[in-house]
């Protein structure tokens, strides 16, 4: 699914680490505490495999899918500024396709609507794009199977078990949960679980004591006209300061 941050365009380089954590470790379970459009989870394979998000219209929209729920075939500005303004009018699944799959680069109700609009000289129609978008991320199977929570990450305590997490980002544009987000907080967090579980934590930046195991540099948009480069890395909690 777009979603803001998506990991989509690196899915393919960091899943194979990921995957190669899973092995290595035996770990049964598989956990991503960020799991936002789920665009690494559907690839990962795990015996037991848990999505967690603190946005409870983001899991209620991919449980109404996952139970093999339907999805809107349009969703009018009328009817986007409506659903924005009342949300406890509307069933919670409802509520999370209007909010991420009709606001610009997914971005919950934070990017403006995003309906019919023209980007170098050609028409597209940004809503019916990411509805097909997700529809074939069910189509192929991979949600199948997931444990979908609505849990704030801290509310882990996970013991022996592969860890992603794909935090909001510091120094970027800061949306929804972000602008509360106590990144201090985080990466103790982090350190505590990297005692009893493989952890790995897509950002840009680190502390000093982990270490970049996976880096790529990619194309990233803010806007439909804003796009910059930015280096994503995968870390590790470790010793070494070498990649940061």
């Amino acid at each position: 699914m777009v979603y803001m941050g998506s990991k989509a365009k690196i899915a393919d380089y960091i899943v194979p680490v990921i995957q190669s954590h899973i092995v290595v470790s035996g770990s049964r379970t598989y956990i991503e505490p960020f799991c936002g459009g789920c665009n690494v989870i559907d690839k990962v394979k795990a015996v037991n495999r848990i999505a967690a998000d603190k946005n409870e219209y983001l899991i209620a929209l991919f449980k109404h899918l996952q139970s093999g729920g339907k999805l809107p075939d349009e969703i009018s500005k009328e009817e986007y500024e409506k659903v924005r303004e009342n949300k406890e009018s509307f069933p919670e699944w409802y509520v999370g396709a209007v909010g991420f799959l009709a606001s610009y680069n997914g971005r919950f109700f934070d990017g403006g609507y995003a309906g019919i609009g023209y980007e170098r000289g050609r028409k597209r129609d940004y809503f019916r794009e990411k509805r097909n978008n997700i529809l074939n991320q069910i189509r192929r199977g991979g949600i199948a199977g997931i444990d979908f929570m609505a849990k704030d990450y801290r509310e882990f305590r996970p013991k022996g078990c592969v860890v992603y997490c794909d935090p909001p980002y510091d120094e970027t544009k800061e949306y929804g949960i972000a602008k509360t987000f106590d990144r201090i907080e985080f990466w103790q967090i982090m350190r505590d679980w990297s005692r009893d579980n493989t952890v790995l934590i897509s950002e840009q930046k680190a502390p000093e004591d982990f270490m970049a195991v996976w880096e790529k540099e990619i194309d990233r948009t803010l806007q439909a006209k804003e796009h910059f480069r930015a280096t994503e890395k995968l870390f590790v909690w470790g010793n070494s300061g070498k990649f940061v």
